[in-house]
């Protein structure tokens, strides 16, 4: 560990994104956060409109057209008003999926969309989705979330290749081992942006709580947004610089201004001061409030140029790139799921790290069948990566598991590389499959 010396220390790590709220949610679910994650959602509705439209299976086809987005705050209502603008503008290229066939899903724990805002906000918000056949679920939270399903409070399930959570955050563990006074997970700070009894530490942003005297409502704290973070941190330069010349602190004393959305279609909605907004109006100034933080002039003019093109010519949407899983990943089965089917393409190794699983391969010639049980710290999938072919076997989950996946090429590379990996599975291959002689593991 390396010490540094400071005169002020400013602490302005936000917050982390935190999944582990929901059992399953973190190894099978999107996160709306950067630039990034849009971009990966973006290829992976694409990919699924494209194995939707050419496959045979009919619950695999459901599970691909069902979207469903987790929260109803900004968020989560943007995030699902773009992809179902984008689902509308794939569809007329898929001749095999029909617009009834594509499901969208938002979930949201309090009894109205945008709990944020006013309740005339958050109705014109229910009424747009509504005739845009989007599924609203009010007064349910997410419980449980599968390889295959997301499973509500309601008792409800919906089977689905796309959760996208909007929703779990937490501290920094780093804020959290700090020694810092902290409430809900915050830093506590003065009215000045100051920690209490140290006076040369500093906090803003989401990891701190601070004062807000203009605030009229029932929390007198300063929001998790970037409006205020912005106006914080411009207070927090003059009060340092004030305390260095050892004159009086300014308070933080900020009103918002309000909040604007996006809800798709060239729909928007907002509150401005004491104002609600809605419709085209405000979906038009949600996109001059964006442009007015776009850099440069000039950049700020192409970019107004292309909007004002794609309000009379929707643009295209194209992959740009190969759809790219995680090599190395959890999944969460439920009891009764399959992991895979006989005759199956080989698409990983898995470990087992917590449940029980059964696989069952059936001789042809004999019409014998044969049965193995894979229990923690055991493994399949190995024989057909290794050798070839395809699957022989159908692998069955018996209780609520969990297991590690390799995807098929690293797991190869890695055994080729690593010549412990390959001297055991030269051994285990053999002596497991001797008695059943079948090619499948």
């Amino acid at each position: 560990m390396h010490k540094i010396d400071y005169d002020h220390l400013v602490v302005a790590l936000g917050q982390e994104s935190n999944q582990s709220i929901v059992p399953g949610l973190e190894h099978h679910s999107f996160t709306m956060k950067t630039l990034e994650d849009a971009y990966n959602i973006r290829n992976h509705l694409i990919g699924c409109f494209e194995l939707a439209d050419v496959t045979l299976d009919k619950k695999l086809k459901k599970r691909l057209l069902n979207i469903v987005v987790v929260g109803g705050g900004f968020s989560g209502i943007e995030t699902i008003g773009e992809l179902k603008e984008m689902s509308d503008r794939l569809l007329p290229y898929y001749k095999n999926i029909s617009e009834n066939e594509i499901k969208f899903h938002i979930l949201e724990f309090a009894d109205k969309l945008l709990p944020e805002l006013a309740g005339e906000v958050s109705k014109y918000t229910l009424s747009v989705f509504q005739k845009r056949k989007i599924n609203i679920h009010l007064k349910t939270a997410l419980k449980e979330v599968s390889i295959y399903k997301v499973f509500l409070s309601n008792g409800k399930s919906i089977n689905t290749n796309t959760i996208i959570s909007t929703i779990g955050t937490s501290v920094s563990n780093v804020i959290k081992q700090s020694g810092l006074p902290l409430r809900n997970g915050k830093i506590i700070t003065n009215e000045f942006l100051q920690v209490p009894q140290l006076d040369n530490v500093w906090a803003i942003g989401d990891s701190a709580l601070i004062p807000n005297k203009l605030d009229t409502n029932d929390y007198p704290y300063s929001p998790p947004t970037a409006q205020f973070a912005v106006r914080q941190a411009k207070l927090l330069a003059k009060n340092i610089i004030l305390k260095s010349v050892k004159k009086s602190l300014r308070e933080f004393k900020y009103k918002s201004k309000g909040a604007l959305a996006s809800l798709g279609s060239k729909k928007g909605i907002g509150r401005i001061y004491f104002f609600n907004v809605k419709g085209l109006v405000a979906w038009i100034m949600w996109r001059v409030f964006y442009l007015s933080f776009v850099p440069s002039f000039p950049t700020k003019i192409r970019v107004l140029l292309s909007w004002i093109l794609e309000f009379f010519i929707p643009r295209n949407a194209v992959l740009t790139h190969n759809i790219q899983s995680n090599p190395v990943s959890y999944k969460m089965f439920k009891k009764g799921d399959i992991v895979f089917e006989e005759g199956m393409v080989a698409d990983g190794f898995y470990i087992v790290k917590k449940g029980e699983f059964e696989n069952v391969y059936k001789k042809t010639k004999s019409g014998r069948v044969f049965k193995k049980i894979y229990k923690k710290g055991s493994h399949f999938g190995s024989r057909v990566l290794l050798e070839g072919g395809r699957r022989t076997g159908t692998i069955t989950a018996l209780k609520d598991s969990l297991v590690l996946k390799i995807q098929g090429k690293s797991f190869k590379l890695l055994t080729e590389n690593f010549p412990v990996l390959e001297n055991y599975f030269g051994d285990y291959l053999p002596k497991t499959f001797k008695e059943l002689n079948l090619n499948e593991d």
